[in-house]
């Protein structure tokens, strides 16, 4: 089932959490909705549901206005962050729960719940513990046992609210590889909230970055990361240099290095704000002829296989780090105080008033 929005916005009080958000998501799509605190992600996924009502616009399902359906007629499945499961009652019925208070007509037969039960604990793999109560469960068992529940109504799209927030890492990390997995099996619709970047490429199909209640940038992983649309998109997916520049004629120069600049930055003398990933900053104790600039070594986090060196730029006294295998590191021998050259690849450039705020 596709899920279409339009122009949707929320006010709460003085507060606005969605202005003017549309965004098209097609069936079978595994899509995160990816942003800080207070930037309307759970917001849009309760109006998607129903469980939130919108000031203006419109919800569309599979193309049908549904913007004043109540829940039940959506066919949507929710799962909380927190689980939401009825402490007195066990596995079993936890998860059957959704289909014994519907209407008579419409309940299913005793022994197909059952079956139905024994099919969904096989496929969140939960076999011989549904007579367990969720206290006797271990936080991701009561997630799956949530995730179950939603599906036990066979929903046409599933919404998972910061589905792994109230996990530890490596439970995280293997609940949303397995989420991913159960996605290609079942091809359901699914739209997930989390404000964990890493989380967010690891399992989307798609992603929708999300800030101060409007939508920054929208792809895939690959694009996002690779072609950040907004500082703000730059900054919020994982670590990055903010370098300044000047720009000059279309030339855009970080110390000795000229840049490339974007269409808004041509014929036009300004300020500019280059942005590099750390692991695309090259160190070497020597210019070699290539364009670069001069830092200063200030620490070395050197455990792990990846070596963490955090500079200084000479020329203005800017803070940089940069990420190198621990092998170059080592051939590279800085030590604290020690000055270098560094060269950049595959910066991104903005205008210079660009606050990344959004």
């Amino acid at each position: 089932m596709s899920i279409e929005v339009q122009n949707i916005s929320r006010q709460f009080g003085n507060y606005s959490a969605l202005q003017g958000v549309d965004l098209k998501i097609e069936s079978g799509e595994l899509v995160s909705l990816l942003g800080p605190s207070g930037s309307g992600k759970t917001t849009l996924l309760r109006i998607i549901a129903g469980l939130e009502r919108s000031d203006t616009g419109r919800v569309l399902l599979h193309g049908q206005d549904a913007t004043n359906l109540p829940v039940r007629e959506r066919k949507v499945g929710f799962v909380f962050q927190h689980y939401a499961l009825f402490r007195h009652m066990n596995v079993f019925k936890n998860i059957a729960f959704g289909l014994n208070v519907r209407a008579r007509r419409d309940r299913p037969s005793t022994a197909e719940i059952r079956d139905r039960i024994f099919q969904l604990l096989k496929l969140v793999q939960l076999e011989g513990l549904e007579n367990r109560y969720p206290t006797q469960l271990s936080g991701g068992q009561r997630q799956r046992v949530a995730l179950a529940r939603a599906l036990a109504v066979d929903p046409k799209v599933l919404l998972l609210d910061e589905p792994f927030g109230a996990l530890d890492a490596k439970v995280r990390l293997e609940l949303r590889r397995w989420l991913r997995k159960l996605h290609e099996e079942l091809h359901i619709t699914s739209v997930f909230v989390t404000h964990d970047q890493e989380e967010a490429l690891e399992v989307a199909n798609r992603v929708v970055v999300m800030n101060n209640a409007r939508i920054e940038q929208v792809g895939t992983p690959r694009e996002i990361y690779d072609h950040p649309a907004t500082p703000f998109v730059n900054e919020f997916l994982g670590k990055v240099n903010s370098l300044s520049a000047n720009v000059d004629q279309g030339r855009v120069r970080v110390g000795s290095i000229d840049l490339l600049a974007p269409l808004d930055l041509l014929d036009r003398r300004s300020m500019a704000v280059a942005y590099v990933r750390p692991h695309n900053i090259h160190l070497a104790r020597h210019k070699n002829g290539v364009p670069t600039i001069e830092v200063r070594v200030r620490h070395i986090h050197a455990a792990g296989p990846v070596a963490r060196v955090e500079l200084e730029r000479v020329d203005n006294g800017e803070e940089l780090e940069a990420e190198l295998p621990r092998r170059e590191e080592r051939e590279l021998a800085l030590s604290v105080g020690d000055t270098a050259f560094a060269s950049l690849r595959e910066a991104r450039v903005f205008p210079g008033d660009s606050t990344g705020q959004g």
